[in-house]
């Protein structure tokens, strides 16, 4: 299948950084800028005449803020894709997480003046988000829109040529699940709220959570959760008691685990990337089910790349009772991490957003689950 150029918009006050994203961008035939400006206002009137697929815009600049624009962009056009990129600074990564919650698909953190001439990681990291979200904004742009109605509640993704569903276990330990452990990357700081807004707050298990996002990012991301939802949430430091009922979140550049033994405590470690991914849903999930060893509930949010699957298929396929729930596509963002493991028919559900907190709940409480079975 063929594809036309991602077509993309930049916006930075700094002729440098300017120069240095079109160096980038510019020598991939797949990817078109196609408007670039200095500060949000002009980033607003070329937004309404190019439409573009990808608008990449700093957080701090002049007449027009990266937040105010944001807001100003959406209000045009609500399925407007936006990367905010920021720097690493306590301000930038406070500034950029409220840009996320605002309705910013992504982000990415610039490399710093001393290495913005070359910075490898920082180049890969910005194709890959381009062409994954580019690809998907004429998805999101082409799909009908939904109307409310009164309608039963909605199934399971039906299985197809895409998605197959494993059949849930006819019978459960007594004391399953011991923890809740959830995976995701673009568009998860907006589905974790959504999700454990819907969960019940009297829901005795520990949360863990790895959220693919840069260093500094993952406290504000628990404040939020912990503000929106109720539930006690913290960055994750090493060697923390965990608690049931709490919420524990891999910092930036750290994998998170669970130590052996008892009391159980957060492990982090400062190992390679996996997947692309530090922190890694896999790290996390190898550590969880020696931890709690088939009595894990995992759910694999929105993101792109597939981290977290290889994990996944070893739970499922080695633990008769570890339960595997993933996002559907039409509500994800990106059906990357989600839509690795739905296609690999390792799933007992894949559901919408807005579903998900439900069936949560329902194993939680031990209640009938059955319409969520494969058919």
């Amino acid at each position: 299948m063929e594809y036309s150029p991602v077509r993309v918009m930049l916006v930075d006050d700094s002729v440098v950084v300017r120069g240095l994203l079109r160096n980038i961008i510019e020598k991939h035939d797949d990817l078109n800028i196609v408007a670039a400006a200095a500060d949000g206002q002009t980033a607003l009137r070329d937004y309404r005449t190019h439409r573009p697929d990808i608008v990449l815009m700093d957080v701090e600049m002049p007449h027009m803020d990266g937040l105010s624009a944001l807001r100003e962009i959406l209000s045009h056009d609500p399925e407007a894709r936006v990367i905010m990129c920021s720097s690493l600074t306590q301000s930038g990564a406070e500034t950029t997480y409220q840009a996320l919650h605002i309705g910013a698909v992504d982000c990415l953190a610039k490399p710093s003046s001393k290495s913005i001439d070359r910075g490898l990681s920082f180049e890969q990291e910005l194709l890959l988000k381009l062409r994954t979200l580019g690809r998907n904004a004429g998805r999101r742009a082409s799909a009908p829109a939904r109307m409310p109605t009164a309608a039963p509640e909605p199934r399971v993704q039906k299985p197809g040529a895409e998605v197959a569903l494993r059949r849930m276990p006819d019978h459960l330990p007594p004391n399953f699940p011991l923890a809740l452990a959830i995976g995701a990357s673009t568009g998860g700081p907006k589905a974790l709220v959504e999700f454990l807004a819907s969960v019940d707050k009297g829901m005795m298990l520990p949360i863990f959570i790895t959220q693919h996002i840069p260093p500094g990012f993952s406290r504000f991301l628990a404040e939020n959760i912990e503000r929106k939802t109720g539930f006690p949430a913290h960055e994750a430091e090493e060697g923390m008691l965990i608690s049931p009922g709490h919420v524990y979140i891999a910092p930036g550049q750290k994998h998170m685990g669970v130590h052996k033994g008892i009391p159980k405590r957060i492990a982090l470690t400062d190992g390679p990337p996996v997947n692309f991914c530090k922190p890694s849903v896999d790290v996390m999930l190898d550590s969880l089910e020696q931890a709690y060893g088939g009595h894990l509930l995992t759910v694999i949010l929105t993101g792109m790349g597939a981290d977290g699957h290889l994990s996944s298929r070893r739970m499922v396929v080695d633990g008769a009772h570890n339960i595997l729930i993933a996002q559907d596509e039409e509500s994800s963002v990106v059906w990357g991490m989600p839509g690795a493991v739905a296609k690999d028919g390792i799933c007992h559900a894949v559901l919408p957003l807005s579903r998900i907190g439900s069936i949560v709940n329902k194993l939680v409480r031990r209640e009938a689950i059955g319409d969520h079975h494969a058919n």
